[in-house]
């Protein structure tokens, strides 16, 4: 599919992937011109990266904005039902997100797109080391981190693994997959969607647009997950039943032959084990042979702030899992513990999620539960009975007390199921603030 070329495009957010989509569409020869709610006080940055020719509407998106442009490209930030987009609409204005708009400048090259509530990132790494083990040229970017128009413009690579959230799913309009990846649906952004059906859609956008060629890795565990719409080829993994890749045992297996113990996987819990099916199902799309998905499976030990043991001190595992940022993702962790061998701290902006979720596996895997941040005194009371419950006002001080408590053979588990811009700028500070704290007594964080 060839890319629509516009004289004049609009920029619709100025971070990471807006700024990468303004380069990109400048390299087109287009004239670009950016706009973003911030002022340009708080801009200094972005604007120098910027430096050519680019005209900025700064402090607001004014209707002027729209003024000539033929092509309207969407940071993920940006809400589907802004007011500048709905005047765009009005205008007959075309609408893309940075992740499609991308994928236009290279739809022949086998794309790997992944989306779910929890575990994309570290399944959108997996896929492309396993592609990389089995000798393809392949990087890895989208909402995991780098951008895919910055991917385009390095390029180098013959194929490619993106990490694609609701956000960038829900105003896709032609992108098609070789092999598309639903791995689970929880509660999560409904600050943003209005309803869990809502988000559902915007997730489920990512299969729209492909054919009976490509492949759908659906999670057969989720029920909602596996009634996914789509015209392709639809592949299914589990934890607990026979699928095209499932646990047998201890045994990985996929299309009905083993592939790999996962006792022998570095990534460790059961919910690490379904992100392992899924990618080898994805990686298998492309033509990845099981050997591949082993070796990397044998090697691969996860991604920052994502389940990783970050210290073991007198019989004691701190965990560092401040990328659960939703309840679902929390409770994944806490299914791969033995019983009352936890103390689990909670917390921060709950995004209006319900926590009586948590209760039954709290109850039965935490030994002390300590909560945080501004919802943290709404989640105790949430759980109240479901384990002994502290009240803390910082992560410092909750990491005091869990060291004080755990006993040899227990785990501390930062597993937040809350976002973290009440204490800190991103889960990733959160999570080298519980790292520092849990390997010294004493630490200057908050």
């Amino acid at each position: 599919m060839a890319y629509n070329f516009s004289p004049r495009v609009l920029v619709v957010g100025l971070g990471s992937s807006g700024l990468a989509a303004a380069h990109l569409a400048a390299s087109d020869g287009s004239e670009v011109w950016v706009t973003d709610l911030r002022p340009e006080s708080e801009l200094a940055a972005e604007l120098a990266a910027l430096a050519g020719n680019f005209r900025a509407f700064l402090g607001g998106h004014p209707e002027n904005c729209l003024d000539g442009v033929g092509l309207v490209i969407v940071s993920p930030g940006v809400p589907a039902d802004a007011p500048l987009l709905q005047s765009a609409r009005e205008r007959g204005i075309e609408i893309n997100t940075e992740i499609e708009f991308a994928w236009f400048h290279r739809p022949q090259a086998e794309l790997v797109a992944v989306t779910g509530s929890n575990g994309k990132s570290t399944v959108t790494e997996l896929t492309a080391r396993m592609l990389v083990e089995a000798g393809r040229s392949t990087v890895a970017g989208g909402n995991l981190g780098t951008p895919a128009s910055r991917l385009v413009l390095d390029g180098g690579w013959e194929s490619w693994v993106l990490e694609v959230s609701s956000f960038q799913a829900e105003l896709l309009t032609a992108m098609a997959p070789k092999a598309a990846v639903f791995l689970n649906l929880s509660q999560d952004h409904l600050e943003r969607h209005p309803d869990l059906d809502s988000y559902f859609a915007a997730k489920q956008r990512l299969f729209a647009f492909q054919s009976d060629v490509d492949t759908a890795v659906l999670n057969a565990d989720d029920p909602m997950v596996a009634e996914t719409r789509t015209a392709a080829n639809k592949r299914t993994f589990s934890t607990s039943e026979s699928a095209d890749a499932f646990l047998d045992g201890d045994e990985l297996v996929l299309d009905d032959a083993p592939m790999m113990r996962s006792s022998g996987m570095r990534l460790s819990g059961i919910h690490n084990v379904g992100n392992a099916l899924a990618a080898a199902l994805a990686a298998a799309a492309l033509g990845a042979p099981p050997a591949a998905m082993a070796a990397t499976l044998n090697t691969f030990d996860g991604l920052e702030h994502r389940h990783r043991t970050v210290h073991i001190q007198d019989g004691v595992n701190w965990v560092d899992d401040s990328k659960a940022t939703n309840v679902g993702a929390t409770l994944a962790a806490l299914r791969g513990y033995p019983d009352r061998s936890l103390h689990l701290i909670l917390g921060g902006q709950a995004k209006g999620q319900d926590f009586d979720m948590l209760a039954g596996e709290v109850r039965r895997a935490v030994t002390r539960l300590y909560v945080i941040g501004e919802d943290g005194p709404a989640i105790a009371q949430t759980l109240s009975g479901s384990a002994p419950t502290e009240s803390c006002c910082t992560l410092a001080e909750a990491v005091r007390r869990a060291r004080g408590h755990a006993a040899s053979g227990e785990c501390v588990l930062l597993a937040p199921a809350c976002a973290s811009f009440d204490q800190f700028a991103n889960y990733g500070e959160r999570g080298d603030c519980f790292t520092e704290l849990a390997r010294q007594e004493v630490t200057p964080c908050p």
